[in-house]
């Protein structure tokens, strides 16, 4: 009798790590499947869920990178990539996406490093060679060398075409800041507001942006998108105008990120959705903004909340 209930224990006991695999990566896939559809929150949940069943899992892992960076929560994303990296060892992949977290978290710096330690395992990764670019962008690196990357990139990859071209027209010689501006690329070697370095080129007139207005969320410090859309929903109201939209706006990136915006454009390190958001959010010219609080909260509401077909 007690040999059989060994005998049973051990059975019972052999499929677990199998079934913990299991969970793990049905868990994985519908992660992918949630941020491909763009639900950022859902996609993080099961994300989270992944690495639960199987803490080791680099797959896991990995996607919880992704859907971290996607959520904006950045310093969880360099967390799940570095946790897999010391099980998995550095991959072009993996330091990819811990270059794109430290660069949220305007670590530039790193954010190089990583990207240089990426393409010199594998020199014909467009991703590797994409992410240098921008993270010497971010450090204030003379243009030439981050423009000299991005045609790489695109070479490599022509999906990364767009980011190229974009790059031609941020990085140019006319549209560089001169006189006063000129000391704002401190802002890039600090790691404040990197990307705003990059994106301030863009504007003429940077001075002209600022509204007098000052509209703001309830509440203080970081906010997650779901409780950036609560906030923004009790706030949206008083904004009447493109005004005011903007500096609701303002206020929504630094709540969501910890760092202040620039004036003029999106953010080069958001996901997609949340960069052309903000694009239009913060752009200089009032036409292009959204009209009101409203608007801008029906947008956003759309990045955070996207309705289901």
């Amino acid at each position: 009798m007690t040999l059989s209930l060994v005998a049973l224990a051990v059975l019972t006991a052999a499929p677990a790590p199998a079934a913990a695999d299991s969970r793990s990566e049905e868990a994985v896939r519908e992660s992918v499947l949630r941020l491909a559809a763009g639900d950022v929150p859902g996609s993080l949940t099961q994300a989270q869920a992944a690495v639960a069943a199987d803490p080791r899992s680099t797959k896991a892992l990995q996607q919880l990178a992704r859907a971290a960076g996607a959520a904006l929560d950045f310093p969880a994303a360099e967390q799940a990539a570095a946790r897999a990296m010391e099980i998995d060892g550095p991959t072009p992949a993996l330091l990819c996406l811990r270059s794109e977290a430290r660069a949220g978290n305007g670590d530039y710096a790193g954010a190089l490093a990583d990207a240089e330690q990426a393409a010199s395992i594998n020199p014909a990764s467009a991703k590797s060679v994409m992410r240098r670019a921008a993270a010497k962008e971010g450090l204030g690196r003379p243009a030439e060398e981050s423009l000299a990357d991005y045609r790489r990139a695109a070479e490599l990859d022509p999906a990364y075409a767009p980011m190229r071209d974009e790059a031609l027209l941020r990085l140019a010689p006319a549209r560089r800041p001169r006189g006063g501006l000129a000391g704002l690329a401190l802002l890039a070697v600090s790691g404040a507001a990197g990307w705003a370095w990059a994106r301030l080129r863009r504007a003429p007139e940077p001075e002209a942006c600022v509204p007098a207005a000052r509209l703001v969320l309830p509440g203080t410090g970081r906010l997650e998108p779901r409780q950036a859309l609560r906030a923004l929903a009790s706030a949206a109201a008083q904004a009447e105008g493109p005004e005011d939209s903007f500096v609701l706006a303002q206020d929504l990136y630094e709540r969501l990120t910890g760092r202040r915006p620039a004036p003029g454009g999106g953010a080069a390190e958001l996901p997609t959705a949340m960069d052309a958001f903000f694009e239009r959010a913060l752009n200089c010219d009032p036409q292009r903004r959204f009209r009101s609080g409203v608007e801008l909260l029906g947008a956003f509401r759309s990045i955070v909340e996207p309705p289901i077909d």
